[in-house]
């Protein structure tokens, strides 16, 4: 089994995705890398969890079931984000003209092997 650091960094190496971090439910960051080194993971994990938590929250509240991925586009960019099991979310920071179709699958393939390496 491949260790938690590898599997992330596999994460920067797709085309279109800038950093990959995995957060505790409390906001701190499990694992994270930034492939340009400018972004913040400590920062990112903080405010993850809370937006997650929020996106989590209105999705009990319409009736529509558990939250498995949220994707928030910006100016600059897109957040892809996703539940790793109970207690660990993956947010990955794309480029503004990302393949968010193979952004969003990558993260679907790879998502169990991050949440057995925690």
């Amino acid at each position: 089994m491949a260790n938690l650091k590898n599997l992330i960094n596999d994460f920067v190496k797709v085309e279109g995705i800038n950093a990959a971090v995995v957060v505790g439910r409390d906001g701190f960051v499990i694992e994270g890398i930034s492939n340009d080194g400018k972004l913040d993971v400590e920062t990112l994990g903080a405010v993850i969890s809370t937006g997650l938590g929020t996106s989590e929250v209105m999705g009990r509240e319409l009736s529509v079931g558990a939250l498995t991925q949220s994707m928030i586009e910006f100016d600059n960019g897109v957040l892809v984000m996703g539940t790793l099991g109970k207690e660990s979310l993956l947010c990955l920071v794309c480029q503004p003209g990302a393949n968010l179709g193979n952004v969003r699958l990558q993260m679907k393939k790879r998502s169990p092997d991050l949440a057995s390496a925690l």
